[in-house]
């Protein structure tokens, strides 16, 4: 993709009409019936191509951020934070509410922090279940491809704790991230900057972004695990936690 194609649109192709078509035929008269095999979705392809999409995000993500890879957590911090998801979480309260749908716990929430903090960050990428979100809310969300993610939280993490963390900053950070190509069509802006801000409310909740709306120190080390976990990978396979964050 050239580096000013759009992020959204570069996959759209348009209709090309094959040789023989009549142009002036009415789309009305036509017999679809040979159309129908291109609509019949091979489920086992199409995982294993989102596999590989996903196993590739992952790769670029530990790619960009070699410094964090095997980085222990702010232990204090991390400890604090799963101490309010769980209470959260508990109580019902949004956006603790949205927590163990989307990361998939069907019964009790993790008992080790760090899997906790983890999941429950990366809750609303992954989607695993049914999230208790209206479904506006969710389509913004889901709006947003891998190249929206991965060049966020790069963007944020290189910018460094106390980084201004809102919608517009999101977007920016991803324009600008060399490991991703294109930029944010103008189009788009608005659906995507919405989709960042209901996520950057899950991450104000568990710590991720501090009270001022700025990246916080386990932001910065959890942000990459959390995206890698969303993407069914880890941040760290291969690497010994043991280096301060």
């Amino acid at each position: 993709m050239a580096e000013d194609d759009d992020r959204h649109d570069s996959n759209v192709r348009p209709f090309v009409p094959r040789p023989g078509d009549d142009p002036a035929a009415d789309p009305d008269d036509a017999d679809f019936a040979e159309l129908e095999d291109l609509f019949e979705l091979d489920e086992d392809e199409f995982l294993a191509e989102w596999e590989e999409v996903e196993g590739g995000a992952v790769e670029v993500l530990r790619a960009a951020l070699p410094g964090l890879v095997g980085a222990a957590p702010p232990e204090d911090d991390l400890h604090a934070a799963a101490g309010r998801i769980r209470a959260g979480i508990a109580a019902g309260r949004e956006p603790y509410s949205y927590i163990p749908g989307g990361a998939g716990w069907s019964a009790v929430p993790p008992a080790d922090d760090r899997e906790l903090w983890i999941g429950a960050s990366g809750s609303l990428i992954a989607g695993f279940g049914e999230i208790p979100m209206s479904v506006q809310r969710q389509s913004t969300i889901m709006a947003l491809q891998h190249g929206d993610w991965a060049g966020a939280v790069i963007g944020l993490v290189r910018a460094g704790t106390g980084a201004p963390a809102g919608p517009a900053d999101l977007v920016e950070y991803a324009d600008d991230c060399p490991e991703i190509e294109g930029k944010a069509d103008p189009d788009d802006v608005e659906i995507i900057e919405a989709g960042f801000a209901h996520l950057l409310e899950l991450w104000a909740a568990t710590g991720a972004i501090d009270e001022h709306g700025r990246l916080s120190e386990l932001g910065r080390w959890g942000l990459p695990r959390a995206l890698a976990w969303a993407w069914n990978g880890d941040f760290d396979t291969g690497h010994e936690s043991a280096t301060p964050a």
